[in-house]
């Protein structure tokens, strides 16, 4: 089989700029996207015939990525949180609002990994427990608390933007 013929790499062509947007919304930075993302694909193309469905692939993808990031997270926990993006964003894709983007980088790695999740990759709140490896309980909760802290961190743009 040639690498022409290979599933994951015709998922991997076809959905590589999806993920990667995802894997930027969910660390906030460009080239740690990056190698998030192709941390990601890596474990999952040592485990890919272990899926049953090629349907679910890019799902363990993403799973993978939030897991992989949780856990850097943990295991160093810090964070370099900027007031904007950086000027070299790479694919115009990754130009997402600032204000926005920066609110997205200011929550905690799982609370924006729930943001991401639902409603950016708009799955199921089940999905996203699923996937965050927690209950739907612990989800929403965090889902919760993540809109509550976007609400207030943007709510002044909202205000001044609706009076101009």
């Amino acid at each position: 089989m040639t690498m022409e013929d290979d599933p994951f790499d015709a998922f991997v062509g076809a959905r590589y700029q999806a993920l990667l947007r995802a894997a930027f919304l969910i660390t906030g930075d460009v080239h740690d996207a990056r190698d998030l993302l192709h941390d990601a694909l890596a474990r999952v193309y040592a485990r890919r015939r272990s899926i049953r469905e090629e349907s679910a692939t890019e799902a363990y993808v993403r799973r993978t990525m939030v897991r992989t990031h949780v856990s850097r997270w943990r295991r160093t926990r810090r964070e370099v949180l900027t007031d904007r993006l950086p000027d070299t964003a790479g694919p115009e894709a990754l130009h997402a609002d600032e204000q926005l983007a920066s609110a997205l980088r200011a929550l905690p790695p799982r609370q924006r990994a729930v943001v991401v999740l639902r409603y950016w990759a708009d799955l199921p709140m089940a999905a996203v427990a699923d996937e965050l490896g927690c209950s739907l309980a612990t989800a929403k909760t965090h889902l919760g608390r993540a809109m509550t802290t976007l609400r207030r961190d943007l709510a002044p743009q909202r205000e001044v933007s609706g009076h101009g």
